[in-house]
């Protein structure tokens, strides 16, 4: 008892130092902006009330002339810290004009795992660098990764990445909702008029056409909300702030100049960001004659449509209804695979509920063995994108640590049913239904082991001693990993690369070489040493097994003799996880079924072939 507890409190403590508190903000300086825009711009101060920087042109006929206000210059992670992959925002520059077009947009920083390569994080700014020349006025759809990337006045259509569905809805989501917070809380009309557009899942090009819950049928203005999102939240709060340090003369000299509202992010497989109409914007400030002036009045232009805003604002639907909308349609579109996993599962618990059937015949229990290893790495590995990872966890702690919510992992629906399972199987088993069954890298080092036995090459059996030390090293990496999440997260980035499944599952050993041969490394490790990552080097691994006190079933039949005198099973076993006194160590326990097949085996359990000879005995006369 008081070991469990020991166990408990180390793991409450070690979650806990992941759940400190982070905050994330823009670090831009002026003179970091003057650099990134372009030479003709003049960068403003950053604005009083927002953390926005305006961006003037001189008139090159009259020099003596104010500069004139064209665009607005900001970081997203002020506005919108959408959390990616890694569950840490991603930070974009913006350049938006006065009539909501994005002159540029340019990824700073992202922690997403499989892009931190120059090569991924090429492949995020491209995606990023697709929304310039866009504006609000577009319906913008995330397509796949080959998507010929077609727009017109109306639609947009932009290339999505490869295994990057999460990172570059985040991007999507970020862009979208930090440009409504800049431009709704600039509103003249203040906070009640703040209109910031709800979106869904296109099902079609047709239906991006045809937006629904309109008050006039032959409008093709969305509906909008006035007070569903954060943007509009934290829009509001600038406007009223803005608002009442504007003295009251100079209110009377305002100009408004129109400025856009835009729509919520859409999900990146088929993502969708609606059209929106313009809104009015206040531009009142002080005028200067030099590049680093701040904000002028500025003359509306003409071609600038006017603001309209709905009579009917309850009728658009909510962020959350439309964030769930989203969920529903990233789970549908992957039903088939959604579909197979279930079914897997359905076989895998069976069969381990009716272990002893199940492992009566060695042989069988083999090919059984084998033919759903492959499945795990075949199709949960590297066809559905499956692979559990220490990542998702550390996503978890740094998201809750800053305030976020675990949504981001909603889009991914084969994690969310694996978590799941692997929830429910480690109160019931432990550790080993995931580590023994599901892991798709587990497999790959198990079926290796397989192919090395077939050739004749045997992995080799550790001293206890050395095994038991060894087996510990994989919860120190798990405790440094957890402590760098807060104290040190470039570190915690180069530990999180310690899980080679990222190279050897999710990119196909498609990485820069380093990567590659850690992972290589790790396979051929199990050529010699069973399942030696598993067993001393995995920290997701230790994370499952930190927490086998709350197993609820020693599920190994034993009987008295085992440990003293027969030690069969403990010979037997390829990962070492019986003691010389007989008791089964569940943490390192990985559910192959072996020493279950042998308590059945009258052939190979000692207690049984001496009740057989026994026996015998009694029956010769």
């Amino acid at each position: 008892m008081c070991k469990k507890l020991r166990d408990l409190l180390a793991v409450i403590g070690l979650i806990l130092c992941g759940l400190l508190p982070q905050a994330y903000a823009g670090n831009l300086a002026k003179g970091d902006i003057e650099r990134m825009v372009d030479y003709f711009y003049g960068v403003g101060e950053i604005l009083p009330d927002l953390p926005v920087y305006p961006l003037f042109v001189k008139d090159a006929a009259q020099p003596e002339a104010k500069p004139e206000l064209r665009a607005y210059v900001f970081e997203t992670i002020d506005f919108a810290p959408a959390r990616g992959y890694s569950g840490k925002p991603i930070n974009l520059l913006i350049i938006m004009d006065l009539s909501g077009n994005f002159l540029k947009v340019r990824l700073l920083d992202h922690k997403e795992p499989l892009f931190l390569d120059s090569a991924g994080t090429l492949k995020l700014e491209r995606f990023a660098a697709q929304y310039k020349g866009l504006s609000t006025r577009h319906t913008v759809e995330i397509g796949p990764y080959n998507d010929p990337g077609l727009r017109d006045e109306q639609v947009a259509h932009v290339k999505g990445v490869q295994q990057g569905t999460i990172s570059v809805k985040a991007i999507n989501r970020a862009i979208v909702h930090a440009a409504a917070a800049v431009a709704t809380a600039r509103l003249k009309t203040g906070a009640e008029d703040s209109p910031v557009a709800m979106s869904r899942e296109a099902k079609d090009v047709k239906e991006l056409r045809e937006p629904r819950d309109l008050k006039d049928p032959k409008d093709p203005r969305p509906v909008l909300a006035a007070d569903d999102s954060k943007a509009a939240a934290t829009a509001r709060a600038a406007a009223e702030t803005a608002e009442s340090r504007v003295p009251a003369a100079e209110k009377k000299n305002e100009v408004t100049t129109p400025a856009p509202s835009l729509a919520q992010a859409g999900p990146a497989s088929a993502g969708r960001t609606g059209p929106v109409t313009p809104v009015g914007e206040s531009v009142a400030a002080t005028a200067s004659a030099t590049e680093s002036a701040l904000a002028q009045p500025v003359e509306e232009s003409a071609a600038s449509p006017s603001a309209v805003l709905p009579s009917n604002p309850s009728a658009a639907p909510t962020a959350s209804s439309t964030d769930m909308q989203d969920w529903i349609d990233a789970w549908q579109s992957r039903s088939p695979h959604i579909l197979i996993l279930l079914s897997g599962l359905t076989v895998l618990s069976i069969g381990l509920i009716a272990q002893r059937r199940l492992s009566a015949s060695p042989k069988r229990l083999r090919s059984l063995r084998t033919v759903y290893l492959l499945f795990t790495l075949g199709f949960i590995g590297w066809t559905a994108q499956g692979q559990l990872t220490i990542v998702n966890l550390t996503a978890a702690l740094e998201s809750l640590s800053s305030g976020g919510d675990l949504g981001f992992l909603m889009n991914d629906p084969m994690t969310i049913i694996l978590w799941l399972f692997v929830g429910v199987t480690l109160l019931v088993w432990g550790r080993g239904t995931f580590c023994g069954w599901l892991c798709p890298f587990g497999a790959l080092q198990e079926l290796i082991s397989l192919l090395a036995n077939a050739i004749g090459k045997k992995q080799r059996r550790l001293r206890a001693a050395l095994d038991a030390r060894l087996k510990g090293l994989k919860y120190l990496i798990l405790a440094v990993l957890i402590v760098s999440l807060y104290a040190s997260p470039p570190l915690a980035e180069l530990l999180v690369e310690i899980e080679p499944f990222k190279t050897a599952i999710s990119l196909y050993f498609m990485r820069d070489w380093p990567y590659v041969a850690w992972a290589v490394f790790c396979l051929l490790l199990s050529v010699f040493v069973y399942r030696g990552y598993c067993r001393y080097i995995c920290p997701l691994g230790a994370a499952l097994a930190s927490v086998g006190f709350l197993r609820v079933w020693s599920w190994i039949p034993r009987r008295q003799e085992c440990g003293t005198p027969c030690q069969t099973c403990r010979h037997r076993c390829e990962y070492q996880a019986i003691s010389p006194a007989g008791p089964i160590n569940y943490r390192e326990c990985f559910q192959c079924l072996d020493c279950v097949s042998i308590y059945q085996d009258e052939q190979r359990c000692f207690p049984l072939i001496r009740l057989r000879t026994a026996e015998r005995a009694v029956i010769k006369p």
